[in-house]
């Protein structure tokens, strides 16, 4: 195997492909930390953490990949940043839904999004997070103006806001929520919307490696161990924890009392689409450039692998 895989290691939602690529590898390979920034090379200022002013921030916008990934892992919203300038990316499936939700502090006087009017909710800037909190607002009668929204990165500096009482609410993925949740204990409310956008972590490529008849054969048996594995830890949710536990470096307990916030199920998502459209107007006005149409995203798909690799099973 030589197929290059990148992708966040320090992330939940990617027990799954830690296990995928180990099978596949037969334990001779692992997931390469990084993103879809390694697919195709990106200056640091296109990094979400590069309008965070910290620190610990700055030393994380600091760093531009090269292109050394033949696939990487990324939510859409990162997707969609990168792509505006490289249109040849493509999406091959979803590895992971994440079933975000606000965690906000009861004695700050919330008990529903409506309440977060004027209250400080932190969050990491321009990543999914940042965008489902604003489609939490939007469903509850708010806007992103409503809030005093507190841009803090890496994840756990975000949790910290929370904890000494800097933020009132937190719109963050796992497990810097559940070390929330583990301090503030009844005082901790969690805040969910049902229709709310369900963000999609997603294995991409690019029409360069796709046309590489070696690397898309190896990009077809990937996507069956990546279906495997989601059935696996189903089955098993212990499995995955082992994984993110040995990968992430994160606590174990905050690990297992996470884990049911994320789907892991390797798929093509009906809605994908209409997912991706929602986005696009936001991370275009970001960008400063105009939003892209919906034939423009709908080909930045590529389901024929994952349907090869569903055949092929």
């Amino acid at each position: 195997m030589d197929l290059q895989i990148y992708g966040m290691r320090n992330v939940m939602e990617q027990a799954t492909t830690h296990i995928a690529v180990d099978a596949m590898s037969g334990g001779k390979a692992a997931v390469k930390h990084g993103n879809v920034a390694h697919l195709v090379g990106a200056d640091a200022s296109m990094n979400s953490a590069s309008v965070v002013k910290t620190p610990e921030a700055q030393a994380i916008a600091a760093e531009s990949p090269q292109a050394v990934a033949d696939v990487a892992t990324n939510y859409d919203t990162q997707f969609l940043r990168f792509s505006a300038k490289r249109p040849d990316m493509r999406i091959l499936c979803t590895v992971t839904r994440g079933l975000y939700h606000i965690v906000a502090r009861r004695s700050a006087g919330i008990a529903s999004v409506a309440d977060l009017r004027g209250k400080r909710v932190a969050t990491f800037p321009r990543t999914s997070s940042h965008y489902y909190l604003i489609g939490e607002l939007n469903a509850n009668g708010l806007n992103e103006s409503d809030i005093e929204l507190v841009g803090l990165a890496p994840i756990f500096e975000i949790s910290k806001a929370m904890i000494e009482g800097r933020a009132d609410a937190i719109c963050i993925w796992e497990p810097a929520s559940q070390a929330v949740r583990d301090n503030l204990g009844a005082d901790a409310i969690e805040l969910q919307t049902p229709g709310v956008l369900t963000p999609l972590f997603n294995l991409n490529t690019t029409t360069a490696k796709l046309a590489d008849a070696g690397k898309r054969a190896q990009m077809v048996e990937l996507i069956r161990h990546l279906i495997r594995a989601s059935a696996l830890v189903k089955a098993n949710p212990q499995i995955g924890c082992d994984w993110l536990a040995k990968s992430s470096g994160f606590d174990r307990g905050q690990i297992e009392r996470s884990f049911r916030y994320h789907d892991y199920t390797a798929c093509i998502v009906p809605n994908h689409l209409d997912v991706l459209a929602g986005q696009e107007p936001w991370i275009a006005a970001e960008q400063g450039r105009a939003a892209r149409t919906r034939e423009q995203l709908a080909a930045l798909f590529d389901q024929s692998v994952y349907r090869d690799a569903v055949a092929s099973i």
